[in-house]
Protein backbone atom coordinates (compact mmCIF):
# COMPACT_ATOMS: atom_id res chain seq x y z
CA UNK A 1 0.00 0.00 0.00
CA UNK A 2 2.81 2.39 0.76
CA UNK A 3 4.24 1.77 -2.72
CA UNK A 4 1.05 2.94 -4.42
CA UNK A 5 0.79 5.98 -2.15
CA UNK A 6 4.43 6.87 -2.80
CA UNK A 7 3.93 6.65 -6.58
CA UNK A 8 0.90 8.93 -6.33
CA UNK A 9 2.78 11.39 -4.11
CA UNK A 10 5.81 11.54 -6.41
CA UNK A 11 3.61 11.77 -9.49
CA UNK A 12 1.80 14.78 -8.04
CA UNK A 13 4.77 16.59 -6.50
CA UNK A 14 3.71 19.89 -8.00
CA UNK A 15 4.38 22.42 -5.20
CA UNK A 16 8.03 21.52 -4.67
CA UNK A 17 8.97 21.62 -8.35
CA UNK A 18 6.89 24.70 -9.13
CA UNK A 19 8.25 26.70 -6.19
CA UNK A 20 11.88 25.90 -6.92
CA UNK A 21 12.17 25.85 -10.72
CA UNK A 22 8.78 26.28 -12.46
CA UNK A 23 9.96 23.58 -14.88
CA UNK A 24 12.94 25.59 -16.09
CA UNK A 25 15.74 25.60 -17.32
CA UNK A 26 14.60 24.49 -20.76
CA UNK A 27 11.72 22.46 -19.25
CA UNK A 28 14.19 19.94 -17.80
CA UNK A 29 12.37 19.66 -14.47
CA UNK A 30 8.86 19.52 -15.91
CA UNK A 31 6.68 16.70 -14.71
CA UNK A 32 3.30 15.78 -16.12
CA UNK A 33 1.58 17.95 -13.54
CA UNK A 34 3.74 21.05 -14.12
CA UNK A 35 3.33 20.60 -17.88
CA UNK A 36 -0.44 20.40 -17.36
CA UNK A 37 -0.39 23.59 -15.29
CA UNK A 38 1.61 25.46 -17.93
CA UNK A 39 -0.78 24.31 -20.66
CA UNK A 40 -3.87 25.37 -18.76
CA UNK A 41 -2.84 28.64 -17.14
CA UNK A 42 0.06 30.04 -19.18
CA UNK A 43 -0.86 28.90 -22.68
CA UNK A 44 -4.64 28.94 -22.21
CA UNK A 45 -5.10 25.45 -23.64
CA UNK A 46 -7.61 24.00 -21.20
CA UNK A 47 -8.68 21.23 -23.58
CA UNK A 48 -5.16 19.90 -23.99
CA UNK A 49 -4.56 20.24 -20.25
CA UNK A 50 -7.66 18.18 -19.47
CA UNK A 51 -6.47 15.51 -21.93
CA UNK A 52 -3.09 15.42 -20.16
CA UNK A 53 -4.84 15.07 -16.80
CA UNK A 54 -6.86 12.12 -18.09
CA UNK A 55 -3.63 10.49 -19.31
CA UNK A 56 -2.11 11.04 -15.86
CA UNK A 57 -5.15 9.48 -14.24
CA UNK A 58 -4.90 6.45 -16.52
CA UNK A 59 -1.21 6.01 -15.68
CA UNK A 60 -1.94 6.12 -11.94
CA UNK A 61 -4.92 3.80 -12.39
CA UNK A 62 -2.72 1.27 -14.19
CA UNK A 63 -0.08 1.40 -11.45
CA UNK A 64 -2.68 0.94 -8.72
CA UNK A 65 -4.43 -1.85 -10.66
CA UNK A 66 -1.21 -3.80 -11.22
CA UNK A 67 -0.36 -3.47 -7.56
CA UNK A 68 -3.81 -4.57 -6.43
CA UNK A 69 -3.86 -7.59 -8.78
CA UNK A 70 -0.40 -8.62 -7.58
CA UNK A 71 -1.42 -8.20 -3.94
CA UNK A 72 -4.67 -10.15 -4.34
CA UNK A 73 -2.94 -13.02 -6.15
CA UNK A 74 -0.25 -13.16 -3.50
CA UNK A 75 -2.96 -13.16 -0.81
CA UNK A 76 -4.81 -16.05 -2.51
CA UNK A 77 -1.64 -18.17 -2.60
CA UNK A 78 -1.18 -17.80 1.16
CA UNK A 79 -4.64 -19.16 1.93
Amino acid sequence: MSTVLNIIYVFNSFPIIWTMTKGDPANRTDTLVTYLYKLAFYNGKQGEASAVSVIGFIILLCCASVYMVYTLRKGDEEL
